[in-house]
């Protein structure tokens, strides 16, 4: 799997990286003994450069060249010591080393290390070599670091005494920091260009990181790792300038330049800290790691707290700074391991990365204060971290695509599901509502015949019932825009009091049972009209009542309602459905308005429903500007509260024409003599004989005739035949579907006139609406086709 590849790839990249910093020669060069480093048996084409370490001669505050018998003995490389070992601190002092090599040897050359501040190399008297200016005090001493490579003069005994003149006023340890070496030509000049080369190798790596990184971050904004793991690459191939093996900065700049660079790099070190927490924190952003992270962010300015202060004391408190921030860096392995356990992707390189420039980063802290006499490895441990890190994020670009790709799929199935959802709904909408065209149909033509009283209430609540349960068919049609927030909402002015009694006797028929008494009760007075959602408002109460009907088989329900007045024309209506059924558990209350949640599904038998009547209540009532609360007792009962701002209206006449039950029973309602008064041609067309029915008999009772087709190419061939006016065309037909016969009576240019057609379909979701009008045809009706909705259209589409 490529995430194994790439960790097989960085460990050989990274053996690979720590076999070129450390050579090992055999035999082992020898190290100088009490001032003398004997190196006449060594072969220097064979076994390459020397590193002059071991035992020194010091000469505390003298600058000789003379040797002396009772000199006190330093370790070299490190901080200058007597011969106790007790660190000398700022002066001066004489380093000499006598190296014994065979007098036949070719001409050797000398390769000086890190030497803190100034110094002068001699062979005997001969100055071979000077960087910056001695001095005897900080004032007149001119510091300066360079590593440069020096022909020895030639030697008749085979004797080499090496003085080196040291003045270290400008740092707070002082001594040879790395070693000097001594070889052939050929192998100072190969030591020397490795060590820029290696430099050179990584600075240009990190630099080239660091670019490609910035690029991939102006592509991809939101993913910030990119620019700072960029920042951090470039900050770290700048400092290997000046810290680097080779240093080759210093190579090229003046001498007094060297309190500056000092408090330039460390600027750059603080700099780049920052970047590196910053980087970890855009990698690992959990709250519970903030500690971690603001305790680095504090380590890491405390060093510009040091800058005003003199280059000494500078000095000082950048190598205390490296071990605090080392210890940061310790901190840091926290929210990373916490990343492995988690198995966060590409955590087990960052950890590596991490963990192999610590230990690097240990190595210069000790070299640092010359407690270690090697070379610098930090531009190594940039490098791994480099490396390692361009990895891990692969890996985690990697992880990040398939998570896309994955959401991508998860995508592609939630949509697919969701079609599937809508054409589900859409049969399921046809399918029922065909037949409740029928019933809904020949429910108001029954009710223009004779009847008595109770035959006439009787009707009535099939009306209402019919309706309501076209009301429950709207419910879960509307289930999709439920979730999407969207619910339309028709207002118009109802008669409050009647739409309550109505809903009061409806639920009454219900109870099957002298022991449940239901009643309606006004606390105060209220509005006699108001502007509403007249059918989301019977929804609300019919959810309410019908859920305390279900789970009441004992007592009272009670709708008690009660207003507040706001202004002259606004009121706070106030609704409460009372129970005293079985109540609901205190722990229950919160799922009571999740959807296809039934809370006394495990207490009653009486769970018919689809559990979305109080989610779609609570809905409603939101979309009303209102709100709903609930309070209940276990084996008490319930209470249901519902406050809705509504507006009074006094438009009365209107809205007893419009919105009443009755009034669509009532036959002196009914515009009898609409032809007359709208003399059109009109010819349904519908493939159901029940539909096709019900049309007829509406037409014949607004006295027009009865054209009427049952299928679209009867409906082609009436359309060329009859002409007529209005076409009320049903869009789901088997032979000819309604957009196939408008798409055809549009592009018939035979016809002298083209008639206004009225989709008639039983599919309520807004893609069909479009798709008809957008086929040509100018209206939209939805089944069943009810007798106001049928004058209104003609009038709508004819001209007196």
């Amino acid at each position: 799997m490529f995430h194994h590849f790439l960790q097989k790839v960085s460990i050989s990249i990274l053996l690979i990286t720590f076999a070129g910093c450390f050579t090992y020669d055999k035999p082992n060069p020898p190290t100088a003994q009490f001032g003398v480093l004997d190196l006449r048996s060594w072969d220097f084409d064979l076994y390459g450069n020397v590193p002059l370490n071991g035992d020194w001669k010091i000469e505390w505050k003298q600058l000789v060249t003379a040797q002396n018998e009772n000199s006190n003995f330093t370790k070299i490389p490190g901080n200058w010591t007597n011969h106790t070992g007790v660190p000398y601190k700022e002066g001066y002092a004489t380093l000499q080393l006598k190296i014994l090599v065979n007098p036949n040897a070719k001409t050797l050359y000398l390769q000086n290390g890190v030497t803190r501040n100034a110094f002068k190399i001699l062979i005997g008297e001969e100055k071979i070599y000077e960087s910056g200016k001695l001095g005897f005090e900080s004032d007149s001493e001119i510091p300066s670091i360079k590593i440069q490579t020096i022909p020895l003069p030639s030697r008749d005994n085979g004797e080499i005494n090496l003085n080196i003149q040291i003045s270290c006023f400008h740092y707070h340890v002082c001594g040879i920091a790395t070693p000097y070496l001594i070889g052939t030509h050929e192998g100072i000049n190969k030591s020397f260009f490795e060590a820029t080369s290696h430099d050179i190798f990584v600075i240009s790596s990190l630099g080239t990181l660091a670019f490609f990184h910035f690029v991939l971050f102006l592509f991809w904004r939101d993913e910030k790792t990119h620019l700072y793991f960029s920042f951090v690459c470039f900050l770290a191939s700048v400092r290997l300038l000046s810290i680097g093996e080779a240093r080759i900065v210093y190579n090229y700049l003046p001498m007094d330049v060297y309190e500056t660079m000092l408090k330039l790099n460390g600027l750059s070190f603080t700099l780049l800290y920052l970047s590196f927490v910053r980087y970890v924190e855009e990698v690992y952003p959990d709250h519970k790691y903030s500690p971690v992270y603001l305790t680095n962010y504090f380590f890491a300015i405390l060093l510009l707290f040091g800058l005003p202060f003199a280059t000494p004391i500078f000095s000082r408190v950048l190598s205390y700074h490296l071990i605090l921030s080392l210890i940061g860096l310790f901190a840091l392995m926290y929210p990373i391991i916490h990343g492995v356990y988690i198995k966060k992707p590409g955590a087990k390189f960052f950890l590596f990365s991490l963990v192999s420039t610590m230990l690097l980063f240990s190595f210069d802290i000790l070299t640092e204060f010359a407690k270690k006499g090697t070379a610098y490895h930090g531009q190594y441990g940039f490098l791994v971290f480099g490396l390692s890190q361009a990895l891990f994020i692969a890996d985690r670009m990697i992880q990040n695509f398939k998570n896309k790709e994955k959401l991508k799929q998860e995508k592609e199935l939630a949509l697919a599901e969701a079609k599937f959802k809508t054409a589900f709904l859409s049969t399921m909408s046809h399918e029922i509502r065909t037949p409740m065209n029928g019933i809904l149909g020949m429910t108001q033509m029954l009710g223009q015949t004779n009847l008595t009283d109770d035959q006439k209430e009787y009707l009535s609540l099939i009306q209402f019932s019919g309706e309501n349960l076209l009301l429950l068919i709207n419910d879960i049609l509307d289930l999709a825009k439920l979730e999407s927030g969207k619910i339309e909402l028709h207002l118009e002015p109802i008669i409050l009091k009647k739409i309550l009694n109505g809903m009061v006797q409806l639920f009454k028929s219900k109870l099957n049972s002298e022991a449940v008494k239901i009643d309606l009760v006004f606390d105060s007075e209220i509005p006699n009209t108001i502007i509403t959602d007249q059918k989301r408002f019977t929804q609300i109460l019919s959810n309410l009542l019908g859920n305390a009907v279900k789970f009441t088989e004992l007592g009272r329900i009670s709708l008690l309602v009660s207003s507040e007045k706001v202004d002259d024309k606004k009121f706070k209506l106030i609704l409460q459905v009372k129970d005293s059924g079985i109540g609901i558990p205190k722990e229950k209350i919160e799922n009571l308005f999740q959807p296809f949640t039934q809370i006394h599904s495990h207490l009653s038998g009486k769970t018919t429903g689809t559990g979305l009547g109080l989610t779609i209540t609570k809905k409603i009532v939101e979309e009303l500007l209102g709100n709903i609360t609930v309070e209940s007792e276990l084996g008490k009962g319930t209470i249901f509260k519902i406050e809705i701002p509504v507006e009074q209206t006094d438009d009365d006449d209107k809205t007893n024409n419009e919105t009443t039950i009755q009034s669509n029973l009532d036959a002196t309602k009914w515009e009898k003599h609409l032809a007359e008064q709208y003399p059109v041609k009109i010819l349904i067309t519908d493939d159901d004989s029940i539909n096709l029915k019900v049309g007829k008999m509406f037409l014949k009772k607004l006295g027009y005739p009865a054209l009427v087709a049952e299928n679209g190419n009867d409906a082609i061939l009436l359309v060329e035949k009859e002409t007529p006016d209005i076409l009320f065309l049903d869009v789901q037909m088997p032979d000819l579907d309604g957009i196939q016969v408008t798409k055809l009576i549009r592009q018939n240019q035979m016809l002298t006139k083209q008639p206004i057609i009225i989709a008639l379909t039983a599919n309520v979701m807004e893609e069909e609406k479009e798709k008809c009008l957008a086929a040509g045809m100018d209206d939209f009706m939805t089944k069943p086709l009810l007798m106001q909705e049928l004058v209104f259209m003609i009038k709508k589409w004819s001209k007196e």
